[in-house]
């Protein structure tokens, strides 16, 4: 037998063994599986097929370390294939480490710079990063190279329904639908949820929800789709919806995780907090990794009687995480430290927290503090006469995060005329689209409209609305704007404890601080312009002396006495923010005044803090 036709019966052999072991894999036998790939690199540990296919087999069990290791040395030992950094930048991108991602990619598009897969991963990977002016560029590179690449298409509309450009969105998808002979299953499905979420993005519910009871009622077990509906009923205010719709979906799919992740944020937010804490539980009797659901705990549950699971995360040696858990497993701790009072411990926590969210997102003051200074230089023309009479309707809840306004808002709300909106974007949507400022108002109040029933009085909790004071003071002449304050090192700590994931300047106290000081700084200058808008609310005197602030606020919005405006604990209503447990709770003060015990940490914030003399002297 020659030399040739031996190693064609060996390389089909080997092809043979890798195929048992992924039938063995897809059968669910992992063991047999990796019996099966450590013979083959015993015996052809240097063979490319062997490796790449044990790379990809360790990627799908999640031995992520194992499979990174696989995948570099192919890259070192195989610099020609592609697919090798592809896979290596996958696994980084999924661990959130987007700056080795680039890296590894940025390598690949030297040995290869027209590969379309690759400028694909590139557009993944800015997207996943929220970088969607990169994720467009890469995305219309790869398309141009593969014109009739439906995967590359479904990506542009994805990520132009994050940019909010809907419409270019739904003139992609509504292409692929009308051929969607030519697509896969799995494309047409995806073509179908991104059509419901485009809708979902446009406020267009109706139409959202007709797309996705299809898919339930043509893919009876499509996880995805019960999960996408319950998120458009708490769009919606709809809790109760939701909830039946995981519901339905867990007797489907009861392991089925992200339904029990919804659920249990869905009881926090209308206020069940045993079910949330027993749903949470659950979750990490099924996965004791979930940090995501001890972090949901840690802010609803002392673990009185689960000391096994509260040891286990206070002994978790938290530098061996992934950055994602590391980042929820650091706030958990901080928290429970917090609550235990262990608070020179729990800084440490915090701060590991925030710096390893700080790798990997990067800080959104510059482009906040331009947005509000491009507002502050317009100059606007005297419109207040047309809109006198409807624009009253409205009360803006403006200021900083974690500044008592879920408090605020829960005792307006318990006016029966207020409908509370939370923390809509109307008003930036409304300044966006249009062309002229002058329609400002009434392309918000189409979407009030649109949105909700009709109510003499409607609250807008979008705190970054005070960049647009002069916009509400010009165009809602008679409406209200309430600027919530609190003490700014009190503020500036409770933001840092929160972990907003799309505030990125949080996870920064220099970056908290100086906001802090501009947003006071800005309120104080639309103070004096826009004065008869504009009060001023202060949440410890509201804390201190609730009986004596809460009838002046009631009484300078001009509204009739009501005894339950005392008792906003007792509110029945959904809350969707970071404070929708507190709230339940009745007045308490022990968070004013909290940031002393933390002031070793807060030394960078309180030396911006004092620059300013207003708030120097709160300090």
């Amino acid at each position: 037998m020659s030399k040739i036709k031996r190693n064609i019966l060996k390389k089909i052999d080997l092809l043979k063994k890798i195929e048992e072991a992924k039938i063995n894999q897809k059968a669910g036998n992992v063991l047999a599986a990796n019996n099966t790939f450590q013979e083959l690199l015993k015996s052809n540990g240097e063979s490319f097929d062997v490796l790449f296919a044990y790379g990809l087999f360790c990627r799908d069990i999640k031995k992520f370390n194992l499979a990174k290791r696989v995948f570099l040395s192919l890259i070192n030992n195989f610099p020609s294939s592609i697919s090798s950094y592809i896979l290596l930048a996958e696994i980084l991108r999924l661990e959130n480490k987007f700056n080795d991602a680039e890296r590894i990619l940025q390598k690949a598009i030297q040995v290869d710079p027209n590969n379309g897969d690759l400028l694909y991963n590139f557009s993944l990977l800015y997207f996943a990063s929220r970088n969607f002016d990169h994720a467009i560029t890469y995305i219309n590179k790869a398309i141009k190279l593969s014109t009739n690449n439906d995967t590359y298409k479904l990506l542009k509309s994805e990520i132009y329904i994050n940019q909010y450009n809907i419409d270019e969105a739904l003139k992609i998808l509504e292409v692929l639908k009308k051929k969607k002979v030519l697509l896969d299953n799995n494309n047409e499905i995806r073509v179908d949820i991104l059509r419901a979420n485009a809708y979902i993005k446009k406020r267009n519910y109706d139409e959202a929800e007709v797309i996705l009871l299809d898919l339930i009622k043509k893919y009876r077990r499509f996880e995805l789709a019960y999960l996408n509906l319950s998120m458009l009923y708490r769009d919606k205010n709809q809790l109760d919806k939701s909830i039946n719709i995981l519901k339905k979906g867990i007797s489907l799919s009861p392991n089925f995780m992200p339904f029990y992740t919804n659920l249990a944020c869905f009881y926090r937010n209308s206020g069940q907090l045993k079910l949330a804490i027993e749903t949470n539980l659950f979750i990490i009797s099924k996965n004791k990794f979930d940090f995501n659901s001890f972090h949901e705990l840690s802010g609803i549950y002392d673990f009185k009687n689960h000391q096994d699971e509260l040891n286990f995360l206070l002994n978790t040696k938290i530098e061996n995480l992934n950055p994602s858990s590391k980042i929820y497993a650091a706030f958990a701790i901080s928290n429970l430290l917090h609550k235990q009072r262990k608070f020179k411990e729990s800084a440490k926590y915090l701060k590991v927290g925030n710096d390893e969210s700080l790798k990997y997102r990067k800080s959104d003051l510059s482009l906040k503090v331009k947005h509000i200074e491009f507002y502050k230089s317009i100059k606007f023309k005297n419109s207040k006469n047309k809109y006198l009479k409807s624009s009253c309707n409205y009360v803006f809840i403006v200021g900083m995060p974690r500044s008592g306004s879920t408090l605020l808002e829960n005792i307006l709300s318990l006016n029966p005329n207020v409908i509370d909106m939370g923390e809509v974007y109307f008003l930036e949507e409304s300044v966006k689209e249009t062309k002229n400022i002058e329609n400002v108002y009434g392309i918000y109040q189409k979407k009030v409209n649109n949105q909700y029933e009709t109510s003499t009085i409607y609250t807008d909790k979008n705190l970054f609305n005070y960049i647009y004071c002069p916009i509400i003071a010009n165009f809602f002449p008679q409406a209200k704007i309430i600027n919530c304050i609190r003490n700014p090192l009190d503020n500036i700590l409770s933001i840092y404890r929160a972990n907003f994931l799309n505030q990125t300047f949080s996870f920064s106290l220099p970056d908290i601080a100086n906001l802090y000081i501009h947003y006071f700084e800005t309120m104080r200058e639309y103070k004096i312009k826009y004065g008869e808008n504009i009060y001023d609310y202060y949440y410890e005197d509201l804390i201190d002396s609730p009986n004596k602030v809460i009838p002046e606020i009631i009484n300078w919005l001009d509204w009739d006495w009501r005894e339950e405006y005392l008792s906003p604990h007792l509110n029945k209503r959904n809350v969707f923010t970071a404070s929708s447990a507190q709230i339940r709770k009745k007045f308490y003060s022990s968070s004013i005044g909290i940031w002393k015990e933390y002031e070793e940490l807060l030394q960078p914030a309180i030396e911006i803090i004092k620059t300013n003399k207003i708030l120097k002297a709160k300090i």
